[in-house]
């Protein structure tokens, strides 16, 4: 389950959109309502960008004619990473075997969380990653995001929704692209 799109804006006003939560309302049909449960130290709580350590409930919309049925699913920041502060989160053997993830760290913004507690969570462990990708030579940016399942209910899941999850990931690159460039003048 992934998807991507080009972008006519700056990585760091793409990767500023995503580490928002007040703005998601804006741009984002599939998680219009993201609550931030805890920062982690020494953020102050009050703080309203995703670091990594903090602990969120995405409301998700999975049907896209009933906005107002949303499911409720906590997660946590796993990974943040820029060219000023590569992680290492990704290990570098993975960087390099692994076509998922970009591989020179001097040109990608990455943001990534894990699914936690709940009953799903027991049997499924996901981790969402985004990557925002500097093409170079003012040809704007790669978006992508994509997910990782594993655990007993990771092929269920798959099977039953990977048809929805496509599409709202898809849906999600397309909003993210229209929100950034519309902050930049080229929409």
């Amino acid at each position: 389950m992934a998807a991507r799109a080009r972008v006519s804006a700056p990585a760091p006003v793409i990767f500023s959109i995503l580490r928002s939560t007040t703005e998601y309302a804006s741009w984002n049909t599939f998680v219009p309502k993201v609550v931030i449960h805890q920062q982690p130290q020494p953020i102050p709580a009050e703080d309203t960008l995703l670091h990594v350590g903090t602990s969120f409930t995405f409301h998700v919309v999975m049907d896209s004619s009933k906005p107002t049925k949303v499911t409720d699913t906590q997660c946590r920041i796993t990974d943040i990473s820029t060219p000023e502060d590569p992680s290492g989160y990704v290990p570098e053997d993975v960087l390099r075997e692994d076509g998922s993830y970009a591989k020179d760290l001097g040109h990608v913004w990455r943001i990534a969380w894990t699914t936690e507690g709940g009953f799903v969570a027991r049997g499924l462990r996901t981790e969402r990653f985004n990557e925002v990708i500097e093409l170079g030579d003012g040809e704007g940016c790669e978006i992508r995001t994509w997910e990782n399942q594993s655990g007993v209910l990771a092929r269920a899941v798959k099977w039953s929704y990977k048809d929805v999850l496509n599409k709202k990931f898809e849906g999600w690159c397309k909003e993210l692209k229209k929100e950034a460039e519309k902050r930049v003048g080229k929409s």
